[in-house]
């Protein structure tokens, strides 16, 4: 949650004099945070701070205290005019990491702080990357991203902070959680940043959290010595961790993990070692963490339904990606980026009319990228011509594009339209079709579909093809 995006908020909300606002933020991030001023009196504390330190009320000034501030360094932020401070505080012979951020000087000129705690990591201090401060919109230039990033097209600020974000993500071995709807990009993302970090050489290991039976899960993720269990094979079998060793493991989905499954992968987080099933030996191995949600964990952990030590585990560097219909400017640099990434599609020079580009603008793609991803596809198979009109889109568009858009377009959904679901599902199983009986070879179709191989031949057990 601590990302650039969030203090940027929280700057821009203090600037703009809403701190109703503020305190609602504050009050629901999952990770302890508590607002001082400059002589450690405690102005305001969300729950998950007063659950886990004890609040004192000082018998001088009559406020409040908290012991855990004692050992915090307050001659580090004199003289600073913003802060953006790390340090490393003890409590209860815990060692706690502390971001430290000036979010104001008061009218009587007191210095007004953010203080946000998360554990430390056992091997060493791994302090939370310094992504604190607002950095200007003129920054973001494309220029400076590295080429891994390029398959991620956006002008949108927020989108663009994210690349920022996670191309400096990339640098370090912290773990990584990328949050987003469904179809944002989250996995392209995670392919980037392990592509730009020092373990591009060593696999990125994708792992569907959600997908893998409770029966399976420790096996699949920690392999399994011979004769373990009934059908084992003879010579036992490696697990995703075992595989990805000195790579990356992406956590894919990881909001919907059982907690059973939950409680298994905080074990291999903090000793960094595993046992197979059916082994007695710690296996040591050494992996860089990437996860991926479309839900809400701090939502949650509140509903105790996500470990929260596991939360901090995997947060140390938070990305969110913004839904598209968020960053609408960007439907159009998308969509000829999808128009000329394939060589048969730039030679027929496809190119979208106005009308259609009105459609394409209106709709609310509830399935993001990927859905817009696949409009376009099916439109160029569609079009009887290079230049595509409205007539040539799928139906489903216009049941949410509005009245006025259909009228603009010339062009009104058939009936059987009506479910925008069921019509996204046939113009899936059509595409997928298309390009099979095109390439005639699987690992052709989904280079051209732009899928992984898991989520393939997912699609291809769905529609029994």
């Amino acid at each position: 949650m601590t990302d650039l995006f969030f203090l940027y908020t929280i700057q821009k909300i203090m600037k703009e004099k809403t701190p109703e606002i503020f305190i609602k933020l504050i009050k629901n991030i999952a990770q302890p945070a508590c607002i001082i001023d400059e002589n450690k009196n405690v102005l305001y504390v969300n729950n998950c701070f007063a659950n886990k330190f004890p609040l004192t009320i000082n018998k001088e000034t009559k406020k409040m205290t908290a012991d855990i501030l004692n050992s915090l360094n307050f001659e580090s932020l004199e003289n600073k005019e913003t802060a953006d401070i790390k340090q490393l505080i003890l409590s209860d012979q815990h060692k706690i990491n502390l971001s430290v951020y000036l979010l104001n000087i008061n009218e009587d000129k007191v210095k007004i702080f953010l203080l946000l705690f998360s554990p430390e990591e056992k091997k060493g201090i791994s302090f939370r990357v310094d992504t604190a401060l607002p950095v200007k919109e003129e920054t973001f230039r494309d220029e400076d991203l590295l080429p891994e990033f390029k398959e991620l097209v956006g002008e949108n600020i927020a989108f663009k902070r994210a690349l920022f974000i996670a191309q400096r993500a990339a640098k370090s071995n912290i773990s990584v959680l990328i949050s987003g709807e469904s179809g944002t990009g989250k996995e392209i993302l995670a392919r980037a940043i392990h592509q730009a970090s020092s373990r591009f050489a060593k696999p990125l290991i994708d792992v569907n959290c959600a997908a893998i039976p409770e029966t399976l899960i420790e096996s699949e993720l920690f392999g399994y010595e011979k004769g373990a269990f009934t059908g084992a094979k003879a010579e036992g079998s490696k697990g995703y961790f075992d595989e990805a060793h000195e790579g990356t493991i992406l956590l894919d989905e990881i909001g919907d993990a059982s907690l059973q499954t939950q409680a298994k992968l905080l074990r291999v987080l903090e000793s960094g070692t595993f046992k197979r099933v059916g082994g007695t030996k710690n296996i040591k191995v050494d992996v860089r963490i990437i996860s991926s949600t479309n839900r809400d964990l701090s939502m949650l952990i509140q509903e105790k339904k996500f470990r929260e030590d596991l939360y901090f585990r995997l947060n140390a560097f938070t990305i969110f990606l913004p839904p598209l219909r968020q960053r609408r400017e960007d439907i159009a640099l998308l969509v000829d980026y999808f128009l000329k990434s394939d060589e048969e599609i730039l030679k027929k020079d496809f190119k979208f009319s106005p009308a259609a580009m009105q459609v394409l603008n209106s709709y609310h793609w509830p399935g993001n990228v990927r859905e817009l991803k696949g409009v376009v596809s099916y439109a160029i198979n569609m079009s009887a011509d290079a230049y595509i009109h409205p007539s040539s889109l799928p139906n489903f568009l216009f049941t949410q594009a509005g009245a006025a858009s259909a009228e603009t377009a010339g062009i009104y959904p058939d009936e059987e339209s009506d479910n925008i679901t069921q019509a996204t599902k046939e113009l899936e199983e059509k595409i997928i079709r298309k390009v099979l009986a095109e390439t005639q070879n699987r690992t052709a179709a989904i280079k051209k579909l732009g899928i992984s191989r898991r989520t393939f031949y997912q699609k291809i057990k769905k529609y029994g093809l």
